[in-house]
């Protein structure tokens, strides 16, 4: 995670926005527009976290917000705000994020001050941050239209033009390949930084509007956009001459302005190959304070491992554990990523063998526990896995009414045989044929009872195999790295550490596919805003399967002329992963693997057909591999079936591709015409 904003300054900021934006309150129930009422709202409550955030004791803070919370003191959008920083400056962003969850359960219309509205807009803003942080853009966009509609209808009407969360939109959009969208929310925070420049510029407002514009700057570095870098490194030189001519000027605030600043420049300069301008400027930074500091030790190996000064890094990454352990993170899968993986790389590439043995070692041991800790604090995994269990209690329940049914049967039938007799004979046939029917309805409820039972268990133990299959390599491979007594040369070196690393995504990918059917089965909505060509998503699925990497088979791509010109309004994420899962799955039963008995003797052949019509586009992806029976057409869209139980999958994919199309008011559909192999046809509107 990126250094979160300190507790002391949110709190100052928020004060001073409140005094500074007084102004008469008129609440008009009608139209719902939310004006300020001419009050601070910032109460007892409020005045003492802001002395505890000067002790920066975090955790009396929190044990006091907890508190003043229950006594009523605090109303829950400053308790939200209050606890969710605290917590991330605990570094307990899995605790923080439950909170989060609850802004949807605010009714905006009840909140009276406004210091409780920036409240939830600074909540928001530092919930969007660290969606964004954790490489969950779509989720991040996602969020941060949902708090502007929310903000929107009381009058709130700034929320996406604040210059943080502008550059957060832009940076998330840049990395879901949206580029013209995310240089206009850059601009929009650029404007945004103006706009609060021309009110407040004291030394705090310059500092967090440079560290935005700092943020952009290294987005297009890390996305070797490098002709779009230089204006804003400017942007930031002219707020560090406004912050060093300042009246009072912050000396703390200039040394991480300074620092980054020459930082990022190093950066971009080492990129484009100006070696000579790259250690200037990161001469520079390291003769600030803020370079000497153990975060900025660890995360700013990135240069040294650009400009191949690999000794160095492993030298800094020598600091790591105790980084760990002074920012209390946990090497769950992020972390690994982060930081254990290119402490590796450095260490492997400075020749430090028994260092980078026993890096790779570390890593197969924390793989394992970090995704055990993954299945216990991943809600929407565990409601995944679990949503069998719930099935059966539902049968359960059924159960339960069909026998009181019986029951009741049984007892009208008895009644009516003493009471009217004479009708016994009549009413018999009929009360027989009802139990008949009421005992077939059990039998079916049983019948279904054992087949989730099943579903459930075929799940866990596959999902299981899956796991296990690349912890194996990375085991197997640590244990080669660890033999002191095998001669290893550096070709081979690096072929273990590109399997490690493969393995490594294989694992990340799974779970990714986890959590993208339990998004689904969420109900969430897939927002259809993205402008792009049906050419455009079969290019992007295809390297995103990796279809055009195999080997075994010959990738073939027929399009209209119009599906490289005509854009269509969809979500250029679900659209991509739908057509992807189908190649994945065309992939996979093409293989010579696949076919259990005569082995094909040329290549096997897939091919993408993109048609349109003036209603929909239609992508259809044919294969000359095993083929499926007619009879499982539906069955296969089923979650967890397989029908090949011996193959490897999950049996999720083609669940998913259907359940994201139809999302999208789309649909997938297998054509039981086709005889030669596989063909699955995709079509989404335009």
């Amino acid at each position: 995670m990126r250094n979160l904003i300190n507790t002391r300054h949110i709190i100052i900021m928020l004060a001073v926005m409140v005094i500074a934006s007084c102004s008469k309150q008129k609440k008009a129930e009608s139209a719902g527009i939310y004006e300020y009422h001419e009050t601070e709202g910032f109460n007892r409550a409020d005045s003492i976290i802001d002395k505890l955030s000067d002790l920066r004791d975090y955790n009396w803070m929190l044990r006091a917000t907890d508190s003043l919370y229950e006594r009523g003191e605090l109303s829950k959008p400053k308790y939200i705000f209050y606890s969710t920083v605290t917590l991330n400056l605990l570094n307990q962003q899995l605790t923080s994020l439950k909170l989060y969850y609850q802004l949807d359960t605010l009714d905006l219309r009840e909140v009276k001050t406004q210091t409780d509205i920036e409240s939830y807009v600074y909540s928001y803003n530092n919930y969007v941050r660290m969606l964004c942080d954790m490489r969950r853009y779509d989720r991040a966009l996602r969020e941060a239209n949902k708090a502007d509609k929310r903000l929107k209808s009381i009058g709130y009407t700034t929320f996406t033009e604040h210059h943080d969360i502008a550059q957060i939109v832009g940076e998330s959009q840049l990395h879901m390949g949206q580029e013209d969208s995310a240089a206009i929310n850059f601009q929009r925070s650029l404007a945004g930084i103006h706009k609060r420049l021309a009110h407040h510029h004291n030394p705090l407002d310059l500092r967090e509007c440079q560290k935005t514009m700092n943020a952009i700057a290294k987005c297009y570095i890390h996305k070797e956009m490098f002709n779009k870098v230089s204006p804003w490194i400017k942007i930031q030189d002219s707020l560090y001459t406004m912050a060093r001519n300042y009246p009072e000027p912050d000396s703390v605030y200039l040394d991480e302005m300074q620092a980054e600043i020459n930082y990022t420049k190093a950066l971009l300069a080492i990129k484009q190959g100006k070696k000579k301008e790259a250690e200037q400027a990161y001469s520079l930074y390291k003769q600030t304070n803020t370079a000497k500091l153990l975060y900025n030790i660890v995360n700013d190996n990135e240069y040294l491992m650009w400009s191949e000064r690999y000794a160095e890094a492993a030298h800094n990454f020598e600091l790591l554990d105790e980084f760990l352990l002074t920012n209390g993170y946990k090497c769950d899968l992020e972390n690994i990523g982060r930081y254990m993986i290119p402490k590796y790389r450095a260490n492997m590439l400075a020749g430090r063998r028994d260092s980078a043995i026993h890096t790779a070692d570390v890593i197969a041991d924390y793989y394992n526990r970090a995704l055990v800790d993954q299945k216990i604090n991943d809600a929407n995994l565990l409601t995944m896995v679990y949503d069998t269990e719930g099935k059966e209690r539902q049968i359960a329940e059924k159960e339960a009414e069909l026998s009181h049914q019986r029951l009741l049967a049984v007892g009208v039938i008895t009644i009516l045989v003493v009471i009217f007799f004479y009708f016994y004979a009549i009413t018999r046939s009929k009360a027989y044929k009802k139990l008949d029917d009421t005992n077939k309805q059990l039998k079916l409820a049983n019948q279904r009872a054992e087949e989730s039972n099943r579903i459930k268990s075929k799940f866990i133990k596959q999902i299981s195999h899956e796991v296990r299959t690349p912890l194996n390599v990375l085991s197997g491979f640590t244990q080669v790295l660890a033999n002191k007594d095998i001669e290893i040369d550096s070709n081979e070196l690096q072929l273990i550490s590109q399997k490690i690393v493969e393995n490594s995504e294989r694992i990340t990918s799974l779970v990714d596919k986890m959590l993208d059917l339990s998004l689904i089965n969420s109900d969430a909505d897939v927002e259809c805003n993205d402008a792009i060509t049906p050419a455009y998503i079969a290019e992007q699925a295809i390297e995103l399967s990796g279809i055009n990497k195999a080997r075994h088979l010959v990738l073939e791509v027929q399009e209209e002329r119009e599906a490289e010109t005509t854009k269509i309004h969809t979500n250029q994420n679900a659209a991509v992963k739908a057509l992807a899962m189908l190649l994945d799955n065309a992939m996979k039963f093409t293989h010579p693997l696949a076919f259990k008995g005569a082995v094909p003797s040329n290549k096997a052949r897939v091919t993408i057909i993109i048609s349109m019509t003036p209603r929909e586009v239609t992508f259809t992806v044919e294969d000359t591999g095993i083929g499926i029976p007619a009879y499982q057409a539906e069955n296969i869209f089923t979650e967890f079936v397989q029908l090949d139980e011996y193959t490897d999958g999950t049996g999720i994919g083609l669940s998913i591709a259907r359940s994201l199309a139809q999302h999208m008011r789309g649909n997938v559909e297998l054509d039981t015409s086709y005889i030669g192999g596989a063909r699955f046809i995709m079509t989404l509107p335009l």
